[in-house]
């Protein structure tokens, strides 16, 4: 075998590692699939479990900040019935996704249709969801989160509208407490300190039934 040969064969072994990997790279909607992310946000992010966020049509930038956040422990949030913190079980699995496979499944929920807000039971009044709207209003919560949640000022700050409502008002309180602390968190807070109990439970009752399901 003359040298020219050993050469190229020489080369081939030393690329094939990065071919492979680059062949086994998972899409988006691959990785969110399997990885464990549907487990908890449902098909498409559009179904969650539980008081579990939707991800469908979030913010992509939003999305892949949070999830990095969680991962390197930035984000920790409030404990929960389980006796952790409510971002624990996200925290657990994130080490099986690389850099790459994280911006894929940002990129892929955040292309997702949402689906229409969950009905409430017992389902609010039309004064209930009039007081969550003054509320929102009247905090400035519409400076940095849109007229009625669905379009925030920046993309790394989240849509609101549509979410699940234990969901809101326990990342608001957490917000407001002190347990969660991460990304642009901080101006949130002068605002979010004014609201008692009730008040954030008035928003996220208002917001939850806003419907991001048509344009």
């Amino acid at each position: 075998m003359n040298l020219f040969k050993i050469a190229g064969l020489a080369g081939i072994a030393l690329l094939w590692p990065t071919f492979v990997q680059a062949q086994e790279a998972l899409t988006g909607e691959q990785n969110y699939k399997t990885k464990g992310c549907m487990a908890c946000h449902g098909s498409k992010g559009a179904k969650p479990i539980l008081a579990y966020p939707a991800l469908a049509g979030q913010s992509e930038k939003y999305v892949l900040q949070q999830i990095n956040d969680i991962k390197s422990g930035k984000r920790v949030g409030a404990v929960d019935d389980s006796g952790h913190p409510a971002t624990q079980g996200m925290a657990d699995i994130l080490h099986i996704l690389s850099d790459a496979d994280i911006a894929a499944v940002a990129k892929y929920v955040a292309e997702q249709k949402p689906n229409p807000p969950k009905p409430l039971d017992p389902a609010p009044t039309e004064a209930d969801l009039k007081a969550g709207q003054d509320a929102y209003k009247k905090l400035g919560c519409v400076t940095c989160h849109g007229v009625d949640g669905k379009k925030a000022s920046v993309p790394i700050y989240p849509i609101l509208a549509g979410l699940n409502r234990d969901y809101l008002a326990g990342q608001m309180i957490a917000l407001r407490d002190g347990k969660r602390a991460n990304g642009q968190s901080k101006l949130m807070v002068p605002f979010i300190k004014k609201a008692d109990d009730a008040t954030i439970t008035a928003m996220a009752t208002y917001l939850s039934q806003i419907d991001r399901s048509t344009p």
